[in-house]
């Protein structure tokens, strides 16, 4: 059985657990700390990187989490494990963990940055038009409900249901998930300029994996798929060379959206993969998202919005918030002991398979 010790219930304990792991395996360790913000402990919040591996690798297998904040524990326990393994890694081939890509978001426990900015949403070019998106204008005011009682969720969801009937499941999926520039007080809000967090992930890709020729990149999140599973989302076009290779690595759930409990994925505006691939021009890149499964896709929903009335609305009621707030955690990180060790068998697994996928091109 899997170790489920690698779990943390806070961001401190959560890096202190990873540097300890990172130092045990020989990884070099690098930090970029945020200049601004804190956790709610007053604790400084750092992305950190491991660097198991030669410096000048040629192949580099990255492994980020964290983008989505309180998505990050899962990864960390994940990297974490992994480290704890202390693998052997084939010639000319490094290993980079990506520590805590949102650490405000993680050490909050939300989902969003400190702007309440969706940080897989914000990896957009600021200097031009953002995208539009006249669906989620349309819904703005049902999600953003002054009140978080059973009554006006049912409320919001009839009109959700609605408008999905009227505009289909894929008009659907880009309205509600698919990212929005007008409401910072909304769902998967894309900034209005880079978040902090933003610049630090392309500071550390560029700096420690600049100069290698090929890389690839894992992101870490939960949320979409089957209970004690995990789903791949693969965005590399199809026929490309890079969506061959997390096929050959990986197998064809890579790629098929085998277990995905969205009816119809978004087309996602400012992902992070986009932004590691814009970062390394002289690469060959492959990137892939896992994600790990935890509740139906509705709960999932409900989830999302429940974070955006916590924050502007749960000061008001803060008994009432305690409860929606263990509601909202539970979503993305439940503390079911099976579920835990589903994810750190599972990481285990796919993390291999990429080491040797790359260290065979």
């Amino acid at each position: 059985m899997a170790e489920v010790s690698a779990f943390a219930g806070s961001y401190a304990e959560a890096r202190d657990k990873f540097l300890r792991a990172a130092r045990r395996a020989g990884a070099k360790h690098a930090a970029f700390r945020h200049p601004h913000e804190r956790g709610p402990a007053g604790e400084p919040l750092y992305l950190d990187l491991a660097v198991l591996g030669p410096g000048d690798a040629a192949r580099i297998f990255a492994v980020g989490s964290g983008t989505h904040g309180i998505e990050g524990y899962c990864g960390s326990a994940a990297q974490c494990a992994w480290l704890r393994g202390r693998p052997r890694l084939p010639k000319d081939t490094a290993v980079v963990f990506l520590h805590a890509q949102n650490p405000w978001g993680f050490a909050h426990k939300t989902r969003t940055t400190e702007e309440n900015v969706d940080l897989n949403r914000n990896f957009v070019d600021f200097s031009h038009p953002l995208p539009a998106n006249p669906g989620y204008l349309e819904l703005h005011p049902h999600i953003a409900a002054p009140s978080w009682d059973e009554q006006s969720i049912e409320a919001i969801f009839a009109t959700l249901d609605a408008f999905r009937e009227r505009v289909g499941e894929k008009a659907f999926s880009d309205a509600f998930n698919g990212g929005q520039y007008t409401h910072p007080d909304g769902i998967f809000f894309g900034g209005a300029r880079p978040q902090w967090a933003n610049t630090a992930f392309r500071a550390a890709v560029e700096t420690h994996l600049g100069r290698a020729r090929q890389v690839t990149y894992l992101d870490l999140h939960t949320g979409i798929g089957p209970w004690c599973g995990h789903v791949y989302l693969c965005f590399h076009p199809e026929g490309s060379a890079a969506r061959e290779r997390a096929r050959a690595w990986w197998g064809a759930r890579a790629v098929n959206l085998e277990g995905v409990t969205h009816a119809k994925l978004a087309t996602y505006n400012g992902t992070i993969i986009d932004a590691f691939a814009e970062v390394l021009p002289a690469a060959e890149t492959t990137c892939i998202v896992v994600e790990f499964g935890t509740l139906p896709r509705r709960e999932m929903q409900r989830a999302s919005m429940a974070q955006r009335w916590l924050r502007f609305e749960g000061a008001r009621d803060p008994v009432h918030a305690a409860r929606v707030r263990r509601e909202y955690e539970a979503a993305f990180y439940p503390a079911d002991p099976q579920w835990r060790r589903a994810v750190l068998e599972q990481s285990r697994d796919f993390i291999d398979r990429g080491v040797r996928g790359i260290s065979s091109c």
